[in-house]
């Protein structure tokens, strides 16, 4: 059976995962600490910690941006090395739904969307490979 659709989903899932994560860098973690910066009326002090805040927050933001990319590279590899035909994949659909589970818990909706139908579909597959391969 062709696995054309199920990569499809999961290569659309990893660009916008790797997009998500540069976007998260470069655009949200400067933006974080730019408008923490930015405050009038405070003492010098309060000025000091607010920047120290928003840096640690700017920080954050990174991190999580770099591990999404983290997760989308890991995800290509995977899904070019063990998702071939007529192979029956064991662990890869599984990581498609922990991937799933991380975009919920992140509201990630369109990387939990796509990673959820592909992990689904392959695990049906798999399922009706198995059964003929029984019969």
């Amino acid at each position: 059976m062709p696995n054309k659709l199920e990569k499809t989903l999961v290569y659309i899932a990893s660009g916008w995962q790797i997009l998500d994560g540069l976007i998260t860098i470069f655009i949200y973690g400067p933006y974080i600490r730019e408008k923490g910066v930015a405050t009038a009326q405070l003492s010098a002090v309060e000025k000091e910690g607010l920047d120290s805040l928003s840096g640690s927050i700017s920080s954050v933001a990174s991190i999580y941006g770099i591990l999404l990319i983290l997760l989308g590279f890991i995800t290509i590899y995977l899904t070019k090395t063990f998702l071939k035909e007529g192979i029956v994949p064991k662990k890869v659909p599984v990581w498609f739904l922990i991937c799933g589970i991380i975009s919920y818990f992140t509201m990630d909706i369109l990387s939990l969307i796509l990673y959820m139908g592909a992990g689904i579909i392959i695990l049906a597959k798999n399922r009706s490979i198995k059964l003929l391969n029984n019969n």
